[in-house]
Order: C-alpha cells, then structure tokens, then sequence
C-alpha cells in the first residue's frame, strides 16, 4: 500500500466546511449532529464507519500528554495535539487512538483519510516520525494497514487504502497513531475511515 496525498479528496473535505462547522457549535444536538454525519456520509466516497467529529481520543504511555486545540487551517477548526517528551524503547510506547463500532469484513476495501501536521520535530529533524495502525485492538492484533508516516510543519490530507484480509466484529477495530520514535509534537486534524465495500476484482 502507498501512503499519498489524493488533491481530489482535499477538494471533497473542503466542500463540507459548511457542514463541519456548525456541528462544532452544537455538539450537544444529537438531531444537528445526525444530520450532520448523514449529509458528510452522502458526500464522501463509500460508507463512513465512525464519528470524525468526535476527537476524544484515548492517550498511552506516561511521556505523551494530549489536548484538543484550535486549527484554523481546517475546516473543523479542531485539531488533536500529542507532544512526546521523549523517545521511546518501542513506537507504541506513546500514542493516541480511538475506536472504530462498525464491523468490517474480510475482502472489504477500507480508506483512511487525515489532516496531519508536525508542530515541532525532534532536535536536528525536520519531520515528524509516526507508525499509523489499523486492525485489532486484542489478540491476534492483526491489521488492515500500517504505514509510515513523516509530515512536515504544514497542514497535509493524507490518505491510505487496503483490503482487509480477515473479518473484524464490531468495536474490535482501532487506528492509533504511535508516535514513540522522537520526542516531537504532532497534531493530527479530522479523521476519516471509510468501507468502498468488497474489492473488486481485478
């Protein structure tokens, strides 16, 4: 799988602001933010498999603290900050992740799409260094993807896609950032997981 920037896509979120912003102002409204969900869900490729809006992400390792913070560059204007204040023996060692409730299975084609920035790189660095994972939150811990990733200071839409090669039950998926290779901090906008439904064939 190759990690890139899809322009398309950017052009796609863009076009929502007007939706994403005023869920921002009553998030307390479940009716505002099912309509919400249900008009960005008809607007973007495939089924939306979890609530983008909601950034209360879990947070592990004892060296990494985390806020919500304001990013007026996208469209939410909210950003989740994670800054690591040292390296760690392993990546997982300091991370942030959130659940996905849906169920995925085997053969459907997942896309995980996000705003990402790196605030302040590790001394002599010039970009961020984070392992993305998503799959199974228990045993056997098996994957729909990983990637590597390495952003620079300004704002990107990064987007991966892959095919999951077994059946995950529902709320038995996450996607965690681990961010335990540099002590740096990282903020990472709005994040979009997406099923295109079952591979076609080639």
């Amino acid at each position: 799988i190759m990690l890139k920037v899809k322009p398309i896509i950017a052009s796609l979120l863009a076009a929502t602001t007007l939706l994403m912003v005023p869920m921002a102002t009553a998030a307390q409204d479940a009716a505002a933010e099912a309509a919400a969900l249900k008009a960005l869900d008809d607007a973007l490729p495939g089924t939306l498999l979890h609530n983008p809006f909601d950034m209360k992400w879990d947070t592990n390792g004892n060296d990494i603290k985390t806020k919500v913070v304001d990013a007026d560059a996208l469209s939410t204007g909210k950003a989740v900050s994670a800054r690591v204040k040292k390296k760690q023996p392993v990546p997982w060692g300091s991370s942030v992740s959130f659940q996905v409730p849906e169920a995925v299975s085997k053969g459907e084609e997942i896309q995980v799409y996000f705003y990402v920035r790196t605030k302040k790189p590790a001394a002599g660095k010039d970009t961020g260094e984070i392992s993305m994972f998503v799959g199974r939150n228990e045993p056997p811990f098996d994957f729909i993807m990983v990637e590597e990733i390495f952003p620079a200071t300004e704002w990107k839409l990064m987007n991966a896609t892959a095919v999951a090669e077994n059946d995950y039950p529902a709320g038995k998926i996450k996607v965690e950032y681990q961010l335990g290779k540099s002590a740096q901090t990282i903020e990472i906008g709005p994040v979009y997981v997406s099923s295109l439904g079952p591979k076609a064939s080639d």
